[in-house]
């Protein structure tokens, strides 16, 4: 089976906006990248499935999430990991049966908030197991912001993530100050793996070897990061610089 990543590196979708975005909420700045997440699911009505762990489930993300993909003829649900203590079952129990509705989609979408309180919540019922054995079955992975951090060995900040890409991840590129920018280059050099820095409105697709960049705004960029010598070499939107630095690495 083909491995389907989409790592997202922001943008605003309609009638949804984080605490810190504005209030923009018309705005559609990852059309393109969500047409494209259905497309290479390779089915003509996906069954997606959202885990909105970092925003602590919050409803109105799942709502805005579920009408652009449903308006791509996709069929959405939420997997709900919060809702363990008001069920009335065994945690064995809960993990099979959240295990059941994970390999059950054709798109799993991890949505953006807290990766630390995502990763913290994941851990109690082994959905990083879960998901690499999805993906195993052909399953895409699609993450935004915290859920794109999540399949990098890292983000800028050392959150360990999946490490089913080995590099140090940071997005919202175009958002960030200098000193945040920084302290992703010294990341790399303490991890000694490349990076990648994603503006909103972009993001890598890595389809087992294959690799590119969709843009869903005309001007984003991503950034492709090593280490040479003492140095910090930046790339703009080299696909295949990244190629290299992913399975050559």
């Amino acid at each position: 089976m083909e491995r389907k990543l989409v790592a997202i590196g922001g943008g605003r979708i309609p009638k949804w906006s984080f605490e810190t975005k504005d209030d923009k909420e018309s705005l559609y700045e990852t059309k393109e990248i969500d047409e494209e997440i259905v497309r290479i699911s390779g089915k003509a009505k996906p069954r997606m499935l959202f885990i909105g762990t970092a925003s602590r489930e919050n409803e109105s993300y799942f709502k805005a999430i579920k009408d652009i993909y449903e308006g791509l003829g996709a069929k959405v649900q939420e997997l709900s990991l919060l809702e363990f203590n008001e069920m009335h079952e065994t945690k064995e129990e809960f993990i099979s049966r959240i295990r059941e509705i994970i390999l059950s989609a054709d798109i799993i979408y991890v949505g953006g908030g807290n990766t630390k309180h995502m990763i913290d919540v994941w851990k109690d019922f082994y959905i990083e197991d879960i998901l690499k054995e999805a993906l195993a079955e052909g399953t895409v992975l699609a993450g935004f912001s915290a859920g794109s951090y999540i399949m990098f060995k890292c983000n800028y900040e050392l959150i360990e993530g999946m490490n089913l890409i080995s590099m140090v991840n940071i997005v919202h590129y175009d958002e960030k100050n200098d000193e945040k920018k920084e302290e992703f280059k010294n990341t790399i050099m303490e991890k000694r793996i490349p990076g990648i820095a994603l503006d909103n409105g972009i993001a890598l697709e890595v389809i087992d070897d294959s690799v590119r960049i969709i843009k869903a705004i005309k001007d984003a960029k991503a950034y492709f990061v090593r280490q040479t010598g003492e140095e910090i070499e930046l790339k703009e939107n080299e696909v295949y610089s990244l190629k290299e630095l992913i399975f050559n690495n």
